[in-house]
């Protein structure tokens, strides 16, 4: 570690090669999925498959990333609805359904 400061864009790639996402990507600003074309918000079902899988019980880990991403999705989209972008972001993780 150099000691400096991790840029958000960084550390959000770094993210997503250490949970191995290579699909399902938003798609910034929109927060749209760049994959799916039935279902055009992120985090998508299949987006939401792969974080529950590559965090398993770490739902506080699943939490906080995706919490992050929420912070970003509130500031690229500052007329949303905080509340549904809020439940759209993070009302999934509470379920522990089809984890080991």
């Amino acid at each position: 570690m150099t000691g400096r400061p991790m840029r958000y864009r960084d550390a959000m790639a770094a993210e997503a090669i250490r949970i191995g996402r290579d699909q399902h990507l938003p798609r910034r600003p929109q927060w749209t999925c760049g994959t799916c074309d039935g279902e055009p918000v992120w985090p998508c079902a299949p987006a939401r498959v792969r974080l529950g899988e590559a965090y398993g019980r770490d739902r506080v880990g699943l939490s906080m990333y995706v919490g992050a991403l929420l912070t970003a999705a509130l500031d690229d989209l500052p007329a949303a609805d905080a509340g549904e972008l809020t439940t759209r972001f993070t009302a999934w993780t509470r379920c522990s359904c089809g984890t080991s």
